[in-house]
């Protein structure tokens, strides 16, 4: 048995009664053998684990993981046949990336859902496929590009929203872009991992990581400077921004991107919310104010106006 099994029970029962922890029962040899053989596959070992020694329905991200009757949705289009591959492999969310021309084609075949997001969001695991094991997230009936959770199998992705939750991360609405590591771990792979998706989740975690450590803000700064690609740069603008008025106060920075997007992001998220409406401090708003009169992009322009326009003086 692997030994996250026991990590995982251990975890469980050291949620507060608040969360209510409740998975359906595990399911038999007998009723897991016997889909397998329905479908012509055989599931995950992680997987297959899980559903056979903790639980296969109930507590998990979202609305819950679900259980075996729903790992087929009915909603037109989620899944295809599962003997045959998801065509995806975990790399090559980095090339759809660079320019791809759009997403799979419906349905997504070689996969089970294991968490319904709502509409017709699901996170997947491929049975079949070069990313067998591992989690991917989909959108049903839209172009959205698949992307693949940074965790290695079921268990690992499961034991991450355990350690999230019991960590007291800020918010789980970033779940499925964001990776596990301690703050070290996650400044290393910001900074040095070779891969753009590995690099946006260290920065993703930012967004809700408890308790960084003073050095953080540094880090992020010279981070932003020195990230090659603009998806990642704008990611870790939100984890600047998530780091409270220090943090917004750096964004200015992105003001001088090459990519107009970056610089539009930048400029949105140097507001505040506020019952009355979005709010600039004196200093950013004498900053855009300064900034408009160089900016040459039109939808930039446009963005830094509306935000005059929107905010309280």
């Amino acid at each position: 048995m692997d030994d996250r099994i026991a990590r995982i029970q251990a975890k469980l029962a050291a949620l507060p009664s608040t969360d209510e922890a409740v998975l359906d029962p595990v399911l038999s040899e007998q009723q897991i053998s016997g889909f397998e053989d329905l479908h012509g596959i055989r599931l995950p070992e992680e997987f297959r684990q899980f559903v056979t020694l903790i639980g296969h329905g109930g507590y998990g991200p979202t609305y819950g993981v679900l259980s075996m009757d729903r790992w087929i949705p009915p909603r037109l289009g989620v899944h295809g046949k599962l003997a045959e591959p998801f065509p995806f492999a975990p790399d090559s969310y980095v090339s759809a990336w660079s320019g791809g021309e759009g997403g799979p084609t419906l349905p997504f075949p070689g996969t089970i859902a294991v968490v319904w997001g709502g509409c017709t969001q699901y996170t997947l695991l491929v049975v079949t496929g070069p990313g067998r094991g591992r989690l991917v997230e989909v959108i049903a009936g839209s172009d959205v590009v698949p992307h693949f959770h940074g965790d290695a199998d079921f268990l690992a992705w499961y034991e991450r929203w355990l350690d999230f939750t019991l960590a007291g991360h800020r918010d789980l609405t970033w779940f499925s872009h964001q990776m596990a590591g301690d703050e070290p771990e996650l400044v290393d792979t910001l900074v040095n991992d070779a891969f753009e998706t590995r690099r946006n989740a260290a920065a993703y975690t930012f967004i809700t990581y408890p308790g960084p450590s003073a050095s953080l803000l540094d880090v992020l700064a010279q981070a932003l400077s020195t990230e090659p690609h603009p998806i990642v740069r704008k990611t870790i603008l939100r984890a600047l921004r998530a780091q409270g008025e220090q943090g917004r106060d750096l964004l200015p920075a992105a003001l001088a991107d090459q990519v107009p997007d970056v610089r539009c992001l930048a400029a949105s998220l140097m507001t505040t919310n506020t019952r009355q409406g979005i709010r600039l401090s004196p200093r950013l708003r004498r900053t855009l104010a300064d900034h408009l009169r160089v900016e040459n992009d039109r939808s930039v322009r446009d963005t830094i106006q509306r935000l005059f326009d929107r905010s309280d003086r």
